[in-house]
């Protein structure tokens, strides 16, 4: 690769990741290149980029990011999962082939100055999608303007019901 070729790339990247919400290495030896394939292609549908680069040059693209706490864990062969969009798409779709593929290991993430290890990675997943976060929020906010106005409604309509029982009788 020519010099100039590398400082492309490495700007390329520098600009990604400083974008990119989160982060995450992987390790992936062993891996045939139909299931590496079918990873990228389910990364993809999820907004979630993923390339394999020389440790060198992403260490590089990594300086004055808030991602370049992950240069100690570069070691071997890695791959890069990113999201601008999502923080918890890479996540998802890492955690759920590295339970079928052994081969596919998640080593770190970095979001927001934070490292973060498979444990806590794996806990992301737990997290409920952005949308149903957004509609428990709304939820919890229009509970008390719900309750109140069944509470202000709810002499009226026990006057009625009295009235309409008395009219009965």
């Amino acid at each position: 690769m020519k010099r100039e070729d590398k400082s492309e790339l490495i700007a390329d990247l520098h600009q990604r990741m400083s974008q990119a919400k989160v982060a995450i290495l992987t390790r992936f030896t062993g891996l045939d290149v139909e299931r590496m394939t079918q990873l990228r292609r389910e990364l993809r549908k999820a907004a979630v980029q993923y390339r394999v680069v020389k440790n060198t040059l992403f260490r590089l693209a990594l300086r004055g990011t808030d991602k370049e706490i992950l240069s100690s864990h570069m070691e071997g062969p890695v791959g890069v999962a990113w999201s601008a969009e999502d923080p918890v798409a890479p996540a998802r779709v890492l955690v759920r082939y590295a339970k079928e593929w052994p081969e596919l290991k998640i080593m770190a993430a970095a979001s927001d100055s934070k490292l973060w290890g498979p444990a806590e990675i794996q806990g992301w997943v737990s997290l409920p999608r952005l949308d149903g976060m957004r509609a428990k929020i709304l939820g919890l906010i229009q509970a008390p303007a719900t309750s109140l106005a069944r509470l202000l409604g709810a002499p009226g309509t026990q006057v009625a019901r009295l009235l309409q029982a008395r009219s009965r009788q």
